[in-house]
């Protein structure tokens, strides 16, 4: 087997893990709202679900140790692939970041809140740096994600909520993210070696190599 061809392999093996990661994800959180009473789409945010005194916590806080692995587990698979530049470095980061959320709820906010940025800031980073990294109508995609991700950051911090309230705004944040998350596995697992050779990216990391 060509080098070429085991870089494609790791590709479809990276989206078939992040794939995973988000539908055990969904699957998970979702039990985890029918078992948290009283829960509310509105002011319960899904955080709130990892809190250990809540029975939704197991279940969720387990999907989190999963989603981390699995993440991980992406960023390890395509590290070989120099193609990607850093974008493995910033999955084994968003791993870690949901690692983080769950071996602390969102009662000790600050480490929570550590854990939230490695997960959900560094996807719209990767969302940004796929812009420069692959061809077609996905690079444009992952901009406005991109994009989308840092605003709904800011909105949600600075208390802007639309009319959401706390939760639906945190979903703002989420749910693109998680969606275009999906898409990019799907893109890993059908991409061939070639799709970022000429990439901006590409050519940026080899200009500046090139100075060095």
């Amino acid at each position: 087997m060509s080098g070429l061809h085991q870089v494609v392999r790791r590709r479809e093996l990276a989206g078939i893990l992040l794939f995973a990661a988000i539908v055990q994800f969904a699957f998970l959180a979702n039990i985890g709202q029918i078992l948290y009473e009283g829960y509310s789409l509105k002011d319960t945010l899904l955080s709130d679900l990892g809190v250990w005194e809540q029975p939704s916590a197991l279940l969720f806080n387990t999907s989190l140790v999963m989603f981390g692995i699995l993440g991980i587990g992406v960023g390890v698979v395509l590290w070989p692939d120099k193609k990607l530049n850093f974008i493995p470095l910033l999955f084994v980061l968003c791993g870690i970041g949901m690692l983080i959320m769950a071996a602390f709820p969102i009662t000790i906010e600050w480490a929570h809140d550590v854990g939230a940025f490695l997960a959900f800031i560094l996807i719209a980073v990767i969302a940004l740096a796929c812009y420069w990294t692959f061809p077609g109508p996905f690079r444009y995609l992952s901009f406005a994600i991109g994009i989308i991700g840092f605003f709904t950051e800011i909105t949600y911090k600075t208390g802007i909520y639309f009319g959401l309230g706390v939760a639906g705004s945190e979903r703002m944040i989420i749910f693109p993210l998680f969606l275009w998350m999906a898409a990019f596995a799907a893109v890993l697992f059908y991409s061939d070696e070639n799709a970022p050779k000429d990439s901006l990216l590409d050519r940026f990391f080899a200009w500046t190599v090139s100075k060095l």
